[in-house]
């Protein structure tokens, strides 16, 4: 993961929204180092390092807001408008 690219997904979207806290990526790591994510800096870094733990789908095209996750009525708004 490129980490320019992957900043300006933290500061659209926020790092806690990109975090898969629900994935079996995260749900496999030991807790001491669950713990340690505590801000940007520190998600950033386990998510270049593990980019499968990056909820997706992400979608960005330039001049519209970046969508992550999926919904129906947001992606044929976002595809339409494309």
């Amino acid at each position: 993961m490129d980490s320019e690219l992957l900043n300006g997904f933290i500061n659209e979207l926020g790092w806690e929204a990109l975090l898969n806290t629900r994935g079996t990526t995260w749900r496999k790591l030991d807790e001491t180092t669950r713990n340690k994510i505590t801000d940007a800096a520190s998600a950033a870094t386990l998510m270049t390092e593990m980019p499968a733990i990056i909820k997706r789908p992400l979608l960005c095209a330039p001049g519209k807001p970046m969508l992550l996750g999926f919904s129906e009525s947001s992606y044929q708004q976002f595809f339409h408008e494309v």
